[in-house]
C-alpha cells in the first residue's frame, strides 16, 4: 500500500460505512414514510444495502487476511467474491420485489387517483444523501485503489449508486414540490428500483468471474509482458495465466531462454523475471516461472531424439515387439 494509514483506512472502511449507511437508512425510511415520499423510500433500499455490504466487508477482511494452511494453500482470498455473490442475489430479489410495487403505484397514479406531493423535507433529506454518499465513494474508492479488495470495490460502487439514486430523488422531488407534479416522485422510483437491479447483475457478474478464476485484464497482462520482456535472457514467453484469488493476483508463466545456457543459469533468469513482477505489479499473491527453450530445442535433446530414432529403427528390424519401450521413451522425451 501507497501509504501507512492505508492500513488503517483498509482495516475499518467496513466500520465507516456500516456507521454511516444505517443513519442514512433510517433517516431516508423515517422521512420517507413521514413526507409521503415513495422515491426516498426505495433510496432507503440503496443505504440498506450498504449496511449488508459493509458488514461482508467486515467479515471478509478478517477471513481474507488469514494465513495460508494446508486445506487452503492459496489462502483465504475467495470469501470476498462470495460475500459479494450473496449481495446480489439478495438483492436482486429484494429490488425486484420493489420494482413491481412501485409499477402499481405508477398504475395509480397514472389511472388519475389522488398522490399527494411529498413534503419538502423530503427534498432535504436527499440533498444530504447526496453529499454524504459522495465523500464516501471517494473514500473507499481510494481504499479499493491500494487494497485491491473486491469488497471494497463493491462497496465503492455501491455509494456511486446511491449518488445517482439520491439525485435523482432530489430532481423528483423539487419537480414534484415546484411544478406540482406528483407522479414524478413515484417515477423516480422505478428509476431507482431498475438501477438497483443493474447493479446488482453487475456485482454478480465480477463475483462468478472471480469464483471461476478469471484472468487479470488485459491491460495488466501487457504489463507483466513489458517487466518479462525487460529481463535479460528472457527471449519468449511461451505460456502466460493468471487468476484472481480476492486482492491477490496469481500467475504462472513459462518463459523462453537461450538453449545453450545451463539449467543454474535459466533458474536465475526466472528468479529475476520472479522479483521484477513482484516489485512492479501491486497485490501479487505469488508468481511461478519457469523455463523452456526459446528458438527450437537445445542441440543435446536434438541429438538424444536422433539418437533414440535410429536406435528404434534398428530394434524394428530386429524385433518389432522390442521397439515399443523406444516409441513410449520418445513420447515421454
Amino acid at each position: 500500500m501507497l501509504y501507512d494509514k492505508c492500513v488503517f483506512c483498509r482495516a475499518f472502511i467496513g466500520w465507516i460505512g456500516l456507521i454511516v449507511n444505517m443513519v442514512l437508512m433510517f433517516l431516508k425510511a423515517f422521512i420517507g414514510i413521514l413526507s409521503g415520499s415513495s422515491a426516498l423510500l426505495a433510496d432507503a433500499m440503496y443505504s440498506a444495502k450498504d449496511v449488508i455490504t459493509s458488514i461482508l466487508v467486515i467479515v471478509s477482511y478478517h477471513v481474507a487476511k488469514k494465513p495460508l494452511d494446508s486445506e487452503h494453500p492459496y489462502g483465504h482470498g475467495k470469501i470476498e467474491f462470495i460475500l459479494s455473490l450473496i449481495i446480489s442475489l439478495v438483492f436482486l430479489i429484494i429490488t425486484g420485489l420493489v420494482f413491481f410495487h412501485a409499477i402499481e403505484l405508477l398504475i395509480i397514479d397514472i389511472n388519475g387517483d389522488d398522490h399527494t406531493v411529498p413534503h419538502v423535507i423530503a427534498l432535504w433529506a436527499a440533498l444530504v444523501s447526496v453529499v454524504v454518499n459522495t465523500y464516501m465513494y471517494f473514500y473507499s474508492r481510494c481504499v479499493y485503489s491500494q487494497a485491491n479488495s473486491p469488497m471494497v470495490k463493491t462497496l465503492a460502487l455501491h455509494h456511486h449508486a446511491d449518488i445517482v439514486s439520491s439525485l435523482a430523488v432530489a430532481i423528483g422531488l423539487a419537480a414534484a414540490l415546484f411544478l406540482n407534479i406528483a407522479w414524478i416522485d413515484t417515477v423516480v422510483a422505478v428509476f431507482e428500483t431498475i438501477h438497483l437491479m443493474y447493479l446488482g447483475g453487475r456485482v454478480f457478474v465480477e463475483s462468478y468471474k472471480g469464483l471461476m478464476d478469471s484472468k487479470a485484464p488485459d491491460e495488466v497482462y501487457d504489463v507483466i509482458r513489458k517487466h518479462t520482456y525487460s529481463v535479460k535472457g528472457v527471449n519468449d514467453i511461451k505460456t502466460l495465466r493468471s487468476r484472481l484469488v480476492g486482492q491477490d493476483l496469481n500467475i504462472d508463466m513459462c518463459i523462453g531462454v537461450n538453449p545453450d545456457l545451463s539449467v543454474d543459469e535459466a533458474n536465475d533468469i526466472c528468479e529475476s523475471v520472479i522479483d521484477i513482477l513482484s516489485m512492479k505489479i501491486s497485490h501479487i499473491g505469488f508468481v511461478n516461472v519457469k523455463f523452456g527453450v526459446a528458438d527450437g530445442e537445445a542441440p543435446e535433446v536434438t541429438a538424444i531424439h536422433q539418437e533414440i530414432k535410429s536406435a528404434k529403427n534398428s530394434k524394428k528390424k530386429e524385433d518389432p515387439k522390442d521397439s515399443d519401450d523406444e516409441d513410449k521413451l520418445e513420447d515421454l522425451l
